[in-house]
């Protein structure tokens, strides 16, 4: 096997005239190869802390007679041990039997161990192993401790919200407990888990790349190289010669801007339809793509293969070799790291990702657009942007994939296109290359953002940023042209019009862009010619979202934002202040890379590079755009510093990339040995963040559902009746207007297929099944809240509203909520008015006695 593989990288190199590799290949891949058997021959278990905390308050014995087990989910492949915090009791002897099963109702062993007592001398961790299970990787297991012997053994454990997955068990009963436990792993499983991880992955972008690519791909593929040209760069040579300067697009500036318009392509094209009384379910995703791939096979019909070999020949000889090479590693880790880091979570995060799926399983539920959220919401009325639900759907229409799993992971395929498409914007604004490749390397391996909005499932936001590049670059290009091209003013009416139903807020940063670029652009004998283009293309646009914006009327998101707009500075509410409040700059962008930013800045004013000075002033307009309070103007809230923050990493990644690939340029044209050596550095660097990247998910603070949800909403499904109505955890927020939940059990509707008390976020902004319903629903909390569980008005209130059970989920109400207000366990347990019929990892449900 190895010689073939040597064989045919041989062969290739020799075609392409790099005789000198040929000579060493098979040397170096035999020693590779070699050294890589012996790395993992000698590799000893690789040792996971899933659980390390030892509490003192925290004491579980076990005796001669009961058990003492923990539930747990495997995070790797090649499981094969467990260690616990052992502490043996004085005149302790006999030895310690481990049992692996499937779940606490399981009566059979998987593999079992044994310890014996003589051998736990001090406190510590001590191991049982087993196995190795090279299927392990995202299993759920039970593994329980017997006695056989004298004396008694303290178990080391924690309070029951330090490990999110399980739970403690004594004689199979569950406890609000944590054991101390490690598990370890075969690397060999590791490895083959790992390898499994990059298939899966690596079908998620070729799924993407047919989604998300080909249809805008297809729209860009008769268009000239002209129209792609910078007004803003200066003549370069070297490695930084590219399409600014009258050659070829960049063919990775192509494929960010392909992925900018095919995005934008489907929430119109399912608006459109939706007009026309058409909805199309599959064809939704089936028409752009294999209509696009019809156009490409068109295009390219005189293709042959030895053309492809004569570019890859030309290619490597060329300056744009070794940047066009960093940057294809680059993405392959910005999108490994994205995709690996969420592999084993069971849900998206946090309180967007709710609705987010929801409105994506309303699209394929109805085939196309929808006025009724039923039956996952007593919401009559769907008023939101729907462009990221749109990518959701498709997705899902094109792979299968669950839809609350397709929201993840098209939320992380979109979180690396927004680093993809800054290529052609700073490709556009002047740079060359290399800016380009230090722009992927700091926005999607440096800094925290916009890899941190997996936390929030910010994903419409993200959605939005990921059109806005390619609409700068197409209007810029539009705005530009010296003759009116209409194949080039639709376009830009396309991602226009995209952009409006992707995100409203990012609508307006674009059009803060467009009053940058007439304040800097604009001269006395070209304003008539400039006016008339962004006039045309703002009217085209305008035309594509009326219907939308119309609908829109009829909801609460429009109007609210007129009121936020017009309130005046001093009648601005503590909770919008606060909310809108600038606060630590830090968690956005560390320190360091602040600091090389404000340079970056400063080198951007010096050298007076218009393109940059374009960024500047348009960033410093949605400044004051966020803070009109500044000027003593109203419009306080409208859009949040936060919301400026949070994408900090364009202006940041365009600046730096810009001052940085500038001077990689102007060195090695006198240097070429540093042509190899930057684009080795690039990548060592992008390696070396790769794993800071990993620990940006925060899993124990933003996640709702967990394993232990999933095994509940599944025994739901099966033991409750189908009209079952739930009480869940909630809590009032963003200053009181509005409830939200705070575990899984708000995720029930979706998972569970069963109603409960706490809508999506949104039931503020469309109408409900009542015409108070936003009160309606809030009296309930409040009841609950203020007058407790067992009150005689809350009883009389869930009666009369149909509710017969209660769901604690496995965050027990405490993601992003730390007061004392959430359902409490032991009350429950102790009413007379409620009876437990489910208890197991801490994921208790109630039935209310009639």
């Amino acid at each position: 096997m190895t010689n073939l593989i040597v064989y045919q990288v041989r062969a290739v190199l020799a075609r392409l005239g790099l005789k000198k590799t040929v000579t060493s290949c098979r040397v170096g891949i035999g020693i590779l190869f070699f050294l890589f058997l012996v790395f993992l021959t000698g590799c000893s278990d690789f040792v996971d802390s899933d659980q390390p905390v030892v509490a003192p308050e925290v004491e579980i014995l076990l005796e001669p007679g009961h058990s003492v087990g923990q539930t747990f989910v495997a995070r790797h492949g090649g499981l094969n041990g467990v260690a616990f915090w052992l502490e043996p009791a004085p005149n302790s002897a006999g030895s310690l039997i481990l049992h692996v099963r499937s779940d606490s109702q399981s009566p059979t062993d998987l593999f079992t161990d044994v310890l014996s007592l003589e051998s736990v001398t001090t406190a510590g961790f001590y191991r049982f192993s087993f196995g190795p299970d090279y299927n392990s990787h995202g299993v759920y297991r039970y593994v329980f401790l017997e006695m056989d012997g004298v004396g008694a053994v303290r178990i080391g454990a924690a309070p029951g919200a330090t490990y999110i997955d399980g739970a403690a068990y004594r004689n199979h009963e569950p406890l609000d407990a944590q054991i101390a436990f490690q598990l370890s792993y075969n690397v060999w499983g590791i490895v083959l888990e790992l390898g499994h991880a990059v298939l899966t992955g690596t079908g998620l972008l070729i799924a993407a790349a047919v989604v998300y690519l080909i249809p805008g791909y297809a729209l860009l593929a008769f268009y000239p190289s002209s129209f792609f040209q910078s007004p803003f760069a200066t003549p370069t040579t070297g490695s930084g010669k590219d399409a600014t300067h009258g050659g070829e697009v960049p063919w990775p500036a192509r494929m960010g801007l392909a992925a900018g318009i095919s995005l934008a392509l489907y929430p119109l094209l399912i608006l459109w339809t939706d007009l026309m009384g058409l909805h199309l379910g599959l064809l939704y995703v089936w028409l752009p793509v294999t209509g696009g791939l019809a156009v490409l096979v068109w295009r390219y019909r005189h293709w042959r293969p030895r053309q492809g070999w004569a570019a890859i020949h030309c290619w490597v000889r060329s300056p744009t070799f070794y940047p066009d090479l960093a940057f294809v590693f680059l993405m392959m880790l910005v999108f490994g790291v994205r995709l690996l880091v969420v592999r084993t979570l069971d849900a998206p995060m946090w309180g967007d990702s709710y609705h987010h799926t929801m409105i994506a399983q309303l699209l394929a539920d109805n085939g196309g657009l929808f006025d009724s959220w039923a039956p996952y919401a007593e919401l009559q009325t769907f008023t939101y942007h729907f462009g990221f639900h749109s990518a959701v759907a498709v997705f899902h229409w094109f792979t299968g994939i669950a839809m609350h799993k397709a929201t993840l992971w098209v939320g992380q395929i979109l979180n690396g296109l927004a680093v993809l498409v800054l290529y052609p914007l700073i490709i556009w604004l002047g740079g060359n290359r290399w800016s380009g490749v230090i722009a992927i390397l700091v926005v999607g391996l440096l800094l925290p953002m916009p890899m941190y909005y997996v936390n929030w499932g910010r994903y419409t936001q993200l959605a939005g940023q990921v059109i806005l590049p390619a609409t700068i670059v197409l209007s810029g290009a539009c705005f530009e042209s010296p003759r009116w091209k209409w194949s080039l003013v639709g376009l830009v009416w396309v991602v226009i019009g995209g952009l409006a139903l992707t995100h409203y807020r990012v609508l307006i940063f674009y059009v803060i862009f467009v009053t940058a670029f007439l304040i800097l652009r604009v001269r006395k004998n070209s304003w008539r010619r400039v006016m008339f283009r962004v006039c045309g293309a703002g009217t085209g646009a305008v035309v594509l979202f009326l219907p939308w914006f119309l609908e829109t009327l009829a909801g609460r998101i429009t109007s609210t934002f007129f009121q936020q707009l017009t309130t005046a500075p001093e009648q601005v509410s503590p909770f919008i202040r606060q909310y809108n409040a600038i606060g630590d700059l830090t968690p956005y962008m560390p320190p360091v890379l602040w600091l090389i930013f404000m340079i970056a800045i400063g080198l951007a004013l010096w050298r007076r590079r218009h393109g940059f000075l374009l960024v500047l002033l348009w960033w410093f307009l949605i400044l004051l755009a966020t803070n009109p309070e500044w000027l003593s103007l109203p419009g306080t809230g409208s859009i949040s510093n936060f919301a400026l923050l949070i994408c900090i990493y364009i202006p940041a990644g365009l600046l730096i990339g810009d001052m940085l690939g500038e001077w990689i340029t102007q060195r090695s044209e006198k240097l070429r040995w540093m042509i190899p050596l930057t684009a080795a550095t690039v990548c060592a660097l992008g390696v070396a963040g790769f794993p800071v990247r990993m620990k940006d998910l925060d899993v124990a603070r933003h996640a709702l559902v967990t394993r232990p949800d999933l095994r509940a909403m599944v025994w739901i499904r099966e033991n409750t009746p189908e009209n079952a109505h739930f009480l869940v955890n909630s809590f009032f927020a963003y200053g009181g207007s509005l409830i939200v939940g705070s575990d899984g059990g708000w995720w029930l509707p979706l998972l569970a297929d069963r109603a409960n008390t706490a809508p999506p976020i949104l039931y503020v902004a469309e109408q409900g099944s009542r015409t108070d319903y936003v009160q309606w629903i809030n009296d309930l909390s409040h009841y609950v809240i203020n007058k407790g569980i067992n009150s005689p008005e809350t009883l009389t209130m869930l009666r009369e509203r149909n509710i017969r059970y209660v769901y604690i989920g496995k965050r027990q109400g405490r993601v992003n909520y730390d007061e004392l207000n959430v359902l409490s366990p032991e009350t429950l347990l102790n009413s007379p008015h409620y009876r437990l019929v489910y208890n197991r990892d801490r994921v208790l449900i109630f039935e209310m006695v009639q």
